[in-house]
């Protein structure tokens, strides 16, 4: 094996012989590549697939990267080998391909290489940003809170990042009170909802805060996923004690994504038996899933019995406030480092009107328009936010005057009969020139058109309640906070299919 240089230390690159200016180390290089990716994919993905790889040597030519074990081996081949490819290479002045390896199950020649990689040198530091206030809420002094950001430029997940509101205060409340070491009734618990509501950020803020303030809790946090490689990865070998053994020291466990181990009996029971011996061992179990204890499926009559034994809270869809407060606070952490991302009121609330799903696809709209302005280096525009939204919910539908008149319905408790009636009652008069304000706004429709909806009203009638809307809206927030009512119907109504 042709073996150029070795990068387990600050060791300088050989270009073969090739006049590429001076040797860069390739640490040096690897350093560059990594803040880069770090500012290009989100937290999880950076924290738990990225970080932990190591540069071993070049070889033939090509770089040779290390991921830990078969599950990031097979992660980061599938998804990052490409943009680490390409990042590579524009730091590198040779411009050499990567190749991946898995250590755990590395040839011999690769072995020879170096030591294990990561048994006896301290993981890099990450490559931080500079810190960045976000607007998380007032500390002790009244202030912003200053938040430190992860590896990706994010902010950390800990509780006063996370926006609490109505939807998650509850699951929130439990892990607080679990971080102080309170009673909470129970040993195992179950937080559960649909994905990207928060889940994992209240497992990791809830780590984050033992750790700071109880160094003496033993806390282990896993996916199901990384759970599920390291039971198989020991049953090959015919020894599971490590990850026993690991486990079984935990006062607190913090299991993540469990439904990805649902129809997968060996590796339920393993898991079963350990839930077990934490809390048989006084310890405490939080878990955290899609459904809730009694919708679960493909678990044994053990497991469902656990879940229905243990408490149980779920985390909703944030509410027009959160999702707003949501966009505010990640927009105002990145200007903090890149003073040209500055996102106006109306983007904002372009965003929180055309992104319809939960908190993690608002932040993936954020981020993509920080790519899209240059990874932050050019103020975003409208045109950029729009080619952000179509990429990520797709064309946004137009919804039909009978959609816009079935929401108002909904939202004011008032029935067709009442919205196409002369009736000139306030408490129908009302919801009717919200109703006829958003079908000029939001349906495309003719003035005609819409009054012919409206019982055959005169278009005149919807032009002088379309003013009326456009003039007050400004100066009335009962008006202004209806009409956004009204509007959030719509596209929940959309994304159920009611047309």
């Amino acid at each position: 094996m042709d073996r150029n240089t070795l990068f387990d230390s600050e060791q300088g690159v050989e270009f073969s012989g090739m006049e590429k200016g001076s040797n860069i180390p390739g640490q040096s290089i690897w350093k560059q590549v990594r803040a880069k990716l770090a500012t290009v994919l989100n937290a999880t993905d950076y924290d738990r697939w990225i970080e932990d790889l190591r540069l071993i040597a070049e070889v033939d030519g090509e770089i040779v990267i290390a991921a830990r074990d078969p599950l990031a081996y097979d992660r980061v081949l599938a998804e990052h080998k490409r943009l680490i490819q390409r990042t590579w290479r524009d730091f590198d002045p040779a411009r050499r391909g990567i190749r991946l390896e898995c250590w755990r199950n590395a040839r011999a020649e690769v072995r020879e290489l170096v030591s294990d990689p990561w048994a006896d040198v301290a993981p890099e530091p990450a490559p931080q940003p500079a810190p960045a206030a976000a607007s998380g809420g007032n500390g002790a002094d009244g202030g912003k809170t200053t938040v430190a950001p992860t590896a990706t430029g994010a902010p950390d997940m800990t509780f006063g990042t996370l926006v609490t509101g109505e939807s998650n205060e509850i699951a929130v409340q439990l892990a607080q009170r679990i971080a102080l070491g309170q009673t909470v009734g129970t040993s195992t618990a179950l937080i559960y909802g649909r994905q990207g509501t928060g889940k994992t950020h209240i497992l990791y803020a809830l780590k984050n805060e033992v750790e700071a303030h109880e160094p003496d809790r033993v806390v282990v946090y896993l996916t199901a996923e990384e759970f599920m490689s390291a039971y198989h990865d020991g049953v090959k070998v015919k020894d599971t004690s490590a990850l026993k053994k690991r486990l079984r020291s935990a006062t607190l466990l913090l299991i993540d994504d469990l439904h990805r181990i649902a129809g997968k009996p060996g590796t339920e029971t393993e898991l079963y038996q350990n839930i077990r011996e934490v809390t048989g061992n006084g310890g405490l179990v939080v878990l955290a899933g899609d459904e809730a204890p009694g919708d679960v499926t493909g678990f044994g009559p053990r497991m469902r019995a656990e879940l229905k034994g243990s408490i149980a809270v779920e985390v909703g869809l944030p509410d027009a406030g959160m999702r707003r407060e949501i966009l505010v606070r990640l927009a105002n952490h990145i200007e903090a480092g890149h003073p040209s991302f500055v996102l106006t009121d109306e983007m904002i609330a372009r965003i929180n009107a055309g992104i319809r799903g939960p908190g993690r696809e608002l932040t993936g709209a954020i981020w993509s328009l920080y790519t899209e302005a240059g990874f932050g280096e050019r103020a975003p525009t409208m045109d950029m936010l729009d080619r952000v939204i179509r990429r990520h919910q797709g064309e946004v539908k137009v919804p039909t005057i009978e959609l816009v008149k079935r929401a108002t319905m909904k939202v004011f408790g008032i029935s067709k009969s009442d919205l196409e009636s002369p009736c000139k009652a306030r408490a129908v008069v009302y919801p009717r020139q919200v109703a006829m304000y958003l079908c000029r706004e939001k349906t495309g429709k003719s003035l005609p058109q819409i009054g012919h909806s409206f019982g055959k009203r005169d278009h005149t009638t919807i032009l002088y309640a379309h003013r009326k809307v456009s003039k007050n809206i400004a100066s009335d927030p009962e008006l202004a906070g209806d009409i956004a009512r009204v509007s959030e119907t719509i596209f929940e109504l959309q994304a159920a299919g009611v047309n």
